[in-house]
């Protein structure tokens, strides 16, 4: 596994194509209902797995990323309140 480095562009770039896919999704649901189909059978097993585990990655990558966050809003502070000790 190799880490990437996103800035907020990529990460759009990403939201947007997972959107994409929800929208395949939504539209097979829509035409569904158009056709008038009670049903349509799909090997469901396999995205569900996939929806798991991107759901877990999403959120432990968000707590990732809100750590960064935190870190770097601290070292800032510091870095403020030694300039004001200074003068």
């Amino acid at each position: 596994m190799t880490f990437q480095l996103y800035d907020p562009e990529k990460l759009d770039q990403l939201a947007l194509r997972l959107l994409d896919l929800a929208s395949i999704v939504r539209q097979m649901a829509c035409r569904s209902r158009e056709a008038g189909l009670s049903e349509f059978a799909l090997h469901e097993k396999k995205a569900l797995e996939w929806c798991s585990k991107l759901e877990h990655w999403a959120r432990k990558t968000r707590a990732d990323l809100e750590i960064k966050i935190l870190r770097q809003r601290a070292a800032e502070l510091a870095r403020l309140a030694s300039q004001a000790e200074a003068e």
